[in-house]
């Protein structure tokens, strides 16, 4: 049966009979952008990476941050960091349409099958990187499957310019900058810009990208608003895949004539405003277009351009139930994607539209358990204008979870939710004959674990399940609409389970170690591959890392992350022998005085050779050791 949303809120709300004269309550700081206090009320695995943990690794972009996290695994396809997806719960071919990424609150991840561009967030604009891994439907809606990695970008307090300067390893030349000024009354401006250009490792691998953001902001004693845009210019060579006999000849070398230039441009407005002391108001919207023009290879020639538009306001409450104290969510989603694509072996030409209501209870239950609830009706519109097709179709969501303090330093969860992901345009254009679109994915994820916080230390261990019921997946091997060539189809039922296991310590006030484990085990549980494992999804996985304070100021930091083997993306059947597990070795060290501050990073330290990506048909060599040294100013 399927509840009307509006009941459901009622259902969820209990205090809409609370006086709107109670007073607001000392309640968790609001750190997750849809209005959820993050670790000491989600009842869900919780990563935070601050500011100064950023900086002490000596990262040089996004992925470095990510790499070594708990249950995070990366999928490279093209080997140099400019194709890159994030994988949660153990994924492997379709990572990046099961994990979703936001830039404060918006979504990076595309309406197609391309990957989210993490390039696009300098990480001089990175004030923390949120990591809920586990499901996030009720709360965030499509595509957060896996996980959701929310990425809060930097609003300084003060006055600052800052400019850095960067060479590397094959040709890379780097500037980048950013000021923060104040301008009086509430209103401030931050602005950034980089420019990056490379050879990369293998051969027809060049990369330039550009990228400006520039954000205007009134802040009042009720709230705030703002409006951002960001232009990004990225053109790409792809040296593409190697055959295992090209690989061991010489593994830099490219068959590939591919390349790909993509220009975005990015407009978003957001509000905050609090109504009395219960209420308070959020409005997000943002236009995202982007436009490309490239080559499969060959003269294979193609246009490409995407246009989104999100639309999501929404309304929090905090108050004093009868059980205790509360907050209420009420929030709405309308994400409208046009996706066209004009190349030789035909033209798609698409329209999907998401229209979500959600909702969330967060109820304590005596001193120090709380229950919180949740519901998403998510509805999709698919128009395929160059197949004359058109579909609707709706999924219900909920989830449920208990989270026990159970003493200052002890937290205990377990969390049951629903999980969603539609089928994305270019999915829909590329199915089997006598399919017109593809069945949503859906199904249920299970969580559970606890953690003990002290001042200087801080362990996790959590266990997890994942069911999925008509994984949505493309089968290179399946027939499609030009053969047997491979078509996007849906999966029989799939499984992910596991454990997931970490600790950090402050061994003294300049040591800090730490170290992470995961088990994986995803497999297929019924059709043709019953028993098989998810090709490219390692089941084992970890990091140890550390840092040590020299002198004031002067920073080294080190850590190996391993990566076992897995089958090849595509081998579903399990049949040809697995892609070898590999440790890389990370370094850094940083210094910083008088305003000057430098960092030198090494990446896989000891030159080791493996494979960012392989297939059944071909591999996709990852860099040896990669050198940056930047240099910058703080006036």
């Amino acid at each position: 049966m399927k509840l009307s949303p509006l009941y459901v809120a009622l259902m969820l709300f209990p205090g809409l009979a609370i006086s709107a004269q109670e007073q607001a309550l000392d309640l968790p700081p609001t750190v997750v952008t849809r209005a959820t206090p993050l670790e000491t009320v989600i009842p869900a695995s919780v990563a935070v990476v601050d500011r100064e943990e950023i900086e002490r690794s000596g990262a040089i972009t996004l992925i470095d941050v990510l790499r070594k996290q708990a249950g995070v695994q990366i999928r490279d396809t093209l080997g140099d960091g400019n194709r890159v997806a994030i994988s949660l719960r153990g994924f492997g071919e379709n990572a990046a349409n099961n994990t979703l990424v936001l830039v404060d609150g918006r979504r990076l991840n595309q309406p197609s099958l391309a990957s989210p561009d993490l390039n696009s967030v300098p990480l001089a604009n990175i004030e923390r990187v949120e990591i809920i891994r586990g499901a996030g439907t009720v709360l965030y809606g499509d595509q957060a499957v896996g996980g959701v990695i929310n990425i809060i970008t930097r609003t300084p307090n003060e006055q600052q310019v800052h400019v850095e300067a960067a060479r590397g390893s094959y040709d890379l030349e780097a500037y980048r900058g950013h000021v923060y000024q104040p301008l009086g009354a509430g209103f401030s401006v931050y602005a950034s810009g980089e420019n990056r250009t490379a050879n990369n490792y293998r051969d027809h691998n060049n990369s330039k990208y550009t990228n400006g953001f520039g954000r205007l902001r009134y802040d009042h004693t009720s709230g705030w608003m703002l409006y951002e845009y960001q232009s990004v210019d990225e053109e790409l060579l792809y040296p593409g895949a190697l055959t295992l006999a090209q690989r061991r000849e010489d593994r830099r070398q490219s068959i590939s004539d591919a390349w790909n230039d993509n220009k975005t441009q990015v407009h978003r407005y957001a509000f905050e405003q609090q109504l009395g002391d219960v209420w308070a108001a959020n409005f997000d919207y943002s236009h995202s277009d982007r436009d490309g023009v490239g080559s499969f290879g060959s003269g294979s020639e193609f246009e490409q351009g995407t246009r989104i538009e999100t639309f999501s306001p929404r309304v929090t409450a905090r108050f004093a139930s009868p059980l205790g104290e509360a907050s209420w969510l009420l929030g709405y989603d309308q994400i409208t994607s046009d996706y066209e694509l004009l190349a030789a072996f035909g033209n798609t030409v698409t329209t999907q539209e998401l229209s979500d209501w959600y909702t969330q209870l967060t109820q304590t239950l005596g001193q120090n358990v709380s229950l919180v609830a949740g519901y998403r009706s998510s509805e999709v519109e698919n128009d395929d204008k160059s197949r004359g097709l058109s579909q609707k179709d709706r999924e219900n969501s909920t989830s449920i979870g208990l989270n026990w303090q159970y003493n200052a330093h002890t937290r205990l969860f377990i969390k049951r939710e629903d999980v969603l992901r539609w089928a994305n345009v270019d999915e829909n254009s590329f199915t089997a004959p006598g399919i017109t679109f593809l069945d949503p994915q859906t199904g249920k994820s299970w969580e559970l674990g606890g953690e003990w916080s002290g001042e200087k230390q801080r362990y996790h261990a959590s266990l997890f399940r994942l069911e999925l019921d008509n994984e949505l997946l493309y089968d290179p091997t399946a027939t499609g609409p030009f053969g047997p060539f491979g078509a996007n189809i849906n999966l029989d039922r799939t499984l992910r389970q596991g454990i997931l296991l970490e600790a950090d310590r402050d061994v003294t006030e300049r040591l800090q170690l730490g170290a992470q484990y995961t088990f994986t085990d995803s497999e297929y549980r019924a059709g043709s591959f019953k028993g098989n494992e998810v090709p490219w999804v390692a089941r084992h996985s970890g990091s140890l890392y550390g840092s040590y304070e020299f002198l004031p100021r002067l920073v080294g930091y080190v850590e190996a992350v391993y990566t076992g083997d897995r089958y090849l993306s595509g081998d579903d059947a399990n049949d040809s022998p697995r892609a070898g597990g590999y440790t890389l070795i990370n370094a850094a060290v940083s210094y910083e005085i008088n305003g000057f501050d430098a960092t030198l990073r090494v990446n896989n330290l000891t030159g080791k050779e493996y494979d960012a990506f392989a297939t059944l048909f071909g591999r996709y060599p990852a860099s040896e050791e990669q050198v940056e040294l930047s240099v910058g100013y703080r006036f």
